[in-house]
Formats: C-alpha cells, sequence, structure tokens
C-alpha cells in the first residue's frame, strides 16, 4: 500500500489561513483591534475570520495529495501581517501625532459653506476680530462672555433630555470620557442652544504652532480620533479661552471647566462660528486611553 506524503505547500497554507483567522476573531473579541480600526469594521474582520476558516478546512483536504512544485512565497501574504500583528506594542499617543488638527466642518465632513459664517468686519485686524470673545481680568481670572441680546436662546423643553451629561436646570454640561465625541458633535451643531453653559471636558493640552495656529491665550483640550484607521489618527477638541495657557504643559492632561461661547475658527481660509469654553477652571487629570469614533 503506498503511503500518502505530506502536502508542504498546503500544510504552511492551512496554518497562515487559521493563525490569520483565529487573530481576527481574537482582536475583535478582546477588543483590540480598536487600536488599528474604528468598530464600524467589526462586522469585515468577522467576515474575514469566518473566510480564512473557510480556506483552512477547505485545505485540510489537500494535505496528502502530492505535489512535486512547492511555492511558498505566496503565503508571505498572510504571514508578514500575522508578524506586525503578534509584535508586542501600544497605541498611539499624544507624542505620535503628526496630523491635523480636526474642528468645525471638518469634524462632520461638511463644507464651510454649508456653516453659518461670522465674517470679520472690515477695518478690524484679525486678532480682534472675533465676536462673543471672553475678556481676560487681572489676577488670572476670566470673565464669561457678555450674551448678545440678538440671538434667542430656545427654551428648555426643546433641548433633548438623552444626552448624557446634560443638566439643563443648572445649565452645565459634563462630558465624560466615552462621551466626548458625542458632546462634540452635539456642540457644534446647536451652538446657539449651549451658549453661556458651563462645560467641563478632560482632554490633553494641545498648542502645536505647526498643526494649528492659536493666540497666546488659547489651548485645546483635545483626545485623538480615529476616522477609518490608525493612520488618520488627528486631535480634536475646543478651543478654550485662558489667560495663563502659555504655562500649560503641553500634552499634560487637564479637566476644564467654563463658560461655553461663540467665537471663530478659520479653515482653509474661510471663518465660521466655532464654540469655544472661556476657562474658569483647570485641573490635572488622568490620561484617558482609547480613541475618539465620528
Amino acid at each position: 500500500m503506498q503511503t500518502k506524503s505530506f502536502n508542504a505547500q498546503t500544510g504552511l497554507e492551512v496554518l497562515c489561513y487559521s493563525v490569520f483567522g483565529g487573530l481576527m476573531f481574537y482582536l475583535v473579541r478582546s477588543g483590540k483591534y480598536l487600536l488599528y480600526v474604528t468598530p464600524r469594521m467589526e462586522p469585515y474582520l468577522y467576515f474575514t475570520a469566518i473566510v480564512m476558516g473557510i480556506w483552512a478546512f477547505v485545505g485540510l483536504g489537500r494535505l496528502f495529495r502530492p505535489q512535486h512544485r512547492l511555492h511558498s512565497a505566496h503565503c508571505l501574504v498572510l504571514a508578514i501581517p500575522i508578524l506586525l500583528l503578534v509584535l508586542p506594542h501600544s497605541p498611539l499617543s499624544t507624542s505620535d501625532i503628526s496630523s491635523n488638527y480636526i474642528g468645525g466642518s471638518n469634524f462632520f465632513g461638511q463644507s464651510t459653506d454649508n456653516l453659518p459664517q461670522k465674517q470679520t468686519p472690515s477695518g478690524s485686524s484679525g486678532s480682534n476680530a472675533t465676536t462673543d470673545t471672553p475678556t481676560d481680568t487681572p489676577a488670572g481670572n476670566i470673565t464669561a462672555p457678555a450674551e448678545d441680546p440678538s440671538v434667542t436662546v430656545p427654551p428648555e423643553e426643546e433641548y433633548s433630555s438623552d444626552l448624557p451629561g446634560l443638566d439643563v436646570a443648572n445649565r452645565k454640561i459634563t462630558v465624560a470620557n466615552d462621551d466626548f465625541g458625542i458632546w462634540l458633535t452635539e456642540l457644534y451643531t446647536n451652538m446657539d442652544q449651549y451658549k453661556g453653559y458651563t462645560v467641563r471636558m478632560t482632554g490633553f493640552v494641545f498648542q502645536d504652532p505647526n498643526i494649528i495656529k492659536l493666540k497666546e491665550d488659547e489651548f485645546i483640550p483635545a483626545r485623538l480620533m480615529m476616522s477609518c484607521c490608525v493612520a488618520d489618527i488627528s486631535p480634536i477638541g475646543l478651543i478654550c479661552k485662558y489667560d495663563k495657557a502659555s504655562t500649560l504643559k503641553t500634552k499634560s492632561w487637564v479637566t476644564v471647566e467654563g463658560t461655553l461661547f461663540i467665537g471663530q475658527y478659520e479653515y482653509k481660509g474661510v471663518k465660521y462660528d466655532d464654540p469655544q469654553i472661556s476657562v474658569t477652571k483647570i485641573t490635572a487629570a488622568e490620561a484617558v486611553k482609547g480613541y475618539v469614533y465620528p
């Protein structure tokens, strides 16, 4: 009786399919896939794991079929990603920032033409053109911006009570770390409704002049946002007015509390209304792990 010889090529293929599929399944089940891609990629990763499992199962039937010429170079297509995934690594941090700041219309993928714009009046300098900007007072205190009588604030019953951290009665918004993206969307969409509210949020001090031009009394308590994958991570947050902003340690984590007002932010040469915070209190905070997903 002739002994069947082991097909080394098929064995290597089955091994690569099994390991890659198992690794995809493990990353999704453990949540570690979020280090690389956004949550909306989860079903695609499950699909990949299932396809790899099917290919491995089919390959089992060919393990002992003789093959005179062995080809294994094509297995590198899976072997290299497997190697990269199993090597020890950590999530990107604030020190890895290289992308542009995400704010305003860029955060939503909208055109600035669709947003209410507040152009700089002729004869005013760029540094003093922003309306509703808070006025700094001595001893490091900052007063909240004066209410604009031309702005009609909707009655309290028009606010959504489903938003986490919203206290309409006390006109206060507490932004939990997991709700950072939700509230950024809400504040940019309905900034007039929340004007004058006290906002409390946590982020790292972002003031990189190579990425965004800020004034001496401005900084951003930012988080890192992943739009699609780890390659497009960018800082996001609200511009804060604080007369001691220059003394803050860049990339240190802080919890900011202050009054929301409508300032301006310039994107691609266009100025548009931008929700900003007049800071009244800053405290040190623990670093927040994970990313924000739009």
